[in-house]
């Protein structure tokens, strides 16, 4: 149920996001409303997916499932967010007001007002405070890593403790190893033992172990069967000859009760050419502690007794035992060793999560930014919080483990978010910070409060491990929440506000006006288009053109707003008119770029020209004297005007 608690703290931030635009601007309409924060919502959600999905990679199916689970949820929730949760709270806001047909084009871009100095200067004093304060939190050492196994341990258990004490009682202040041998047949299991026994009594020697158990001594020995079965059997044909004996010496017929069960147990052996197994209800009890047999293997188990305490030991102290052992057929396990093996593990995958979080962190912030100043803004952020998380776990005792360790990209994916949310408000309003707060500030701690509450709920799982986790990213995102809320409006202020306002962007969810040339106009994609155009039919090329075209009108949100801003007016405010009317204008362009391309690429064109008449007026009129007006339209596919 973890699951469930994360992702209802993480489904509701983009609700109330998406509700507090809404509140902040009465006058927009919803599909404007959508238009302006659907991109935040969009790079917010495609991080928090991939940092969840990762967890797929760490070698943990437990946290793989979650990891799937609220990923697939998280993806579900912001479309739902996005297309349907605003239309049945303001059903009157379904459709922009007539009034504010020609909106785009008379908004004035109000300068905002100027923050006060003090106020900078308290907030870049407040981030060097916390800074220094978290980087003395760790002059004593980073927070330690727990190497045992203890992360999968219940964190209050009945039974755990009932058995500690047991273990008090006896003197025993670790659990035993296991020392699994298996072989194909009883032949090679007593082979594998037999080589084993020396090994461990070496072990004994150097005080790495207190002693061990193995179980040799019964386990079954083809070759002695056979060389002991003829005698076997005849000392079970002299059971009559041992009773009178007994019987005669005045012992009681039940004293030699014990004696017939071993001579009927030899009288069966010697009967067999098998391996025997004893088989009576005492030797099935001793045996199934020890044996396991299948139709193919056979397996024994060994108990190795550490005679290090657990404040000494290690996984790295039996490495060396582990090399010695033979590496066919023997393990050597244990809880204590299990620890440190999926730790490992879980350390050599680590990569496999961190560095595609960290790539699809820096790809997400630039394509939403488009600026180095927002992007490293983002990721000073994700800098500072991860002090203050260390800092907060060193002061409070927590250790890294090999659950919690799956923090780390779960909070670079999560806590980015609401850095994104709060720069893109920032560019709506045009730096204004009291605005951007209205909009989005107040939503953000929100939002942050039940993600934090969504996490730090699994402080009270059962499990350990589940519970460090939840406490490591409640702690990771409430530093990335306040931060992003508290300090970076005026980071951005101070570092991206101008160059923010040098390209023009207008503030609000309404049109915004590019004041800088397309990206598209690159001599790089002209050669393309012409390489294209060379190698493709032209009704090809064409049809390749209008897809392209069709992407970039749903793509490229600012810029087809400015379209259809502009036909409002003489589509009466109609906006479904204007956005149909646009996108066809966005076609009928592709089909005239396709024909452009093919002309400078070679391409004959005279098929293109209809039948070429109307010179006679131009002669006429240049004989009778009168002055010429040329005019050239560029409609449908024409090319050259005359």
């Amino acid at each position: 149920m973890g699951f469930a608690a994360i992702l209802l703290g993480l489904a509701v931030d983009y609700a109330v996001v998406h509700y507090q635009e809404a509140l902040a601007h009465p006058d927009l309409s919803v599909p404007e409303i959508r238009r302006a924060i659907a991109p935040s919502i969009f790079w917010a959600a495609v991080t928090t997916i991939a940092a969840f999905l990762v967890l797929n990679f760490g070698g943990l199916p437990g946290l793989a499932q979650l990891g799937s689970l609220v990923g697939v949820g998280v993806g579900l929730s912001a479309l739902v967010m996005i297309f349907a949760f605003l239309p049945p709270l303001f059903p009157e806001r379904a459709r922009p007001r007539p009034n504010r047909a020609d909106t785009g084009r008379s908004r004035d871009v109000k300068p905002a007002a100027p923050v006060r100095p003090l106020f900078v200067r308290s907030v870049f004093v407040g981030t060097g405070l916390l800074v220094v304060s978290a980087s003395f939190a760790l002059c004593s050492g980073l927070p330690r890593m727990d190497p045992t196994a203890n992360a999968l341990r219940p964190r209050t258990s009945q039974a755990y403790a009932a058995l500690e004490t047991i273990k008090q009682l006896l003197n025993q202040k670790r659990e035993p190893l296991w020392l699994i041998v298996e072989g194909r047949d009883e032949r090679e299991v007593g082979r594998r033992l037999d080589a084993v026994a020396p090994l461990l009594d070496e072990a004994v020697s150097y005080h790495l172990l207190s002693g061990f158990t193995l179980p040799t001594v019964l386990w079954p020995r083809p070759q002695f069967q056979t060389a002991n079965r003829a005698a076997a059997g005849q000392l079970a044909a002299e059971r009559e000859l041992l009773r009178s004996s007994a019987s005669s010496n005045g012992f009681a017929g039940n004293s030699l009760a014990l004696t017939d069960g071993i001579l009927d147990a030899w009288r069966q052996a010697s009967q067999g050419t098998n391996v025997f197994w004893p088989a009576n209800p005492m030797s099935d009890w001793v045996f199934e502690k020890v044996v396991a047999r299948t139709r193919t293997h056979f397996y024994a188990l060994g108990l190795l007794h550490s005679a290090l305490d657990s404040a000494t030991a290690n996984p790295a102290s039996f490495a060396h035992l582990e090399w010695q052992l033979p590496r066919d057929g023997v393990w050597l396990s244990g809880w204590d060793l299990l620890g440190g093996a999926v730790l490992s593990r879980v350390k050599s995958n680590l990569w496999k999560l961190v560095l595609p979080m960290v790539g699809l962190v820096l790809l997400s912030l630039w394509l939403a930014f488009h600026r180095l100043a927002e992007v490293a803004l983002s990721l000073s952020i994700l800098f500072i919080s991860g002090l203050c998380l260390l800092a907060v776990m060193r002061i409070a005792g927590w250790s890294w483990n090999l659950l919690n360790l799956m923090a780390l990209p779960l909070i670079l994916g999560t806590g980015v978010d609401y850095s994104i949310f709060m720069q893109l408000a920032l560019r709506r309003h045009h730096g204004d910070l009291t605005m951007a707060y209205r909009s989005v500030g107040r939503a953000l701690l929100l939002c942050g409060a039940t993600a934090v509450s969504g996490f730090g709920s699994l402080a009270w799982s059962s499990n350990a491990g589940m519970s460090s986790l939840g406490q490591v990213c409640a702690v990771g995102i409430a530093g990335n929440m306040l931060i992003s809320v508290l300090l970076l409006p005026v980071w951005w202020k101070t570092f991206a506000g101008n160059s923010t306002a040098a390209e023009g962007t207008t503030p609000g969810p309404g049109p915004a006006r590019p004041a800088v040339p397309s990206r598209l106009y690159r001599a790089e994609f002209w050669r393309i288009g012409l390489f294209v155009a060379r190698k493709l039919p032209p009704q090809t090329s064409a049809r390749l053109s209008r897809i392209l075209a069709e992407i970039y009108w749903r793509l490229a949100r600012r810029r087809r707003e400015v379209i259809v801003q502009n036909l409002l007016p003489p589509l009466d405010g109609d906006r479904a008119a204007a956005e149909a009317m646009g996108r066809m204008l966005f076609r009928s362009f592709a089909t005239k770029l396709a024909d452009l391309l093919g002309y400078e690429a070679g391409r004959p064109m005279d098929a293109m020209f209809g039948e070429s008449t109307g010179w006679e007026h131009f002669v006429a009129a240049r004989s009778a004297g009168r002055g010429i007006l040329l005019v050239t339209p560029h409609l449908a596919r024409a090319r050259v005007g005359a």
